[in-house]
């Protein structure tokens, strides 16, 4: 599952092609690089409570306007806690299963590594994608699987 993180360059077409390329854009793949998504969760969660937009690796979603500030205002926090993290850390990002198996094996936690350094650099990205959408009244876009 990924989600790409952008902003919004045009209201038609297929929905990739509204993301302005040329502009900073996000892309959070945890299947292949670790758990950034799952560590984000929790403060994605409080922005959606405040903003009625759930930025999920399966939807879609369009903040602008106040939006913008509420969420960015959440990763500001997300970014203070994760200066107190050391450099990497183990984060849960789901279970798995063998029910088929001889004997069926219990659902078990996988666990993906986070890279301070590389989390940082992520949520940096992100607040500066909200940044350039608010200084011109933009959308930024986020889209998953």
């Amino acid at each position: 599952m990924s989600l790409i993180i952008g902003i919004q360059q045009s209201a038609d077409g297929p929905l990739l092609e509204r993301i302005a390329l040329n502009e900073t854009v996000v892309q959070f793949d945890d299947e292949e690089n670790g758990g950034y998504y799952r560590y984000l969760y929790p403060t994605l969660l409080e922005a959606a409570d405040a903003t009625g937009q759930m930025i999920d690796l399966n939807g879609y979603a369009m903040l602008r306007g106040e939006q913008l500030s509420v969420l960015r205002l959440a990763l500001v926090k997300a970014r203070l806690s994760t200066e107190d993290q050391p450099n990497r850390w183990p984060v849960s990002v789901g279970t798995s299963s063998m029910p088929n198996a001889t004997p069926p094996q219990p659902p078990q936690v996988v666990w993906k590594e986070v890279e301070k350094a590389k989390l940082l650099a992520l949520l940096d990205r992100l607040m500066e994608i909200i940044d350039r959408a608010a200084s011109v009244d933009g959308t930024v876009l986020y889209i998953g699987d």
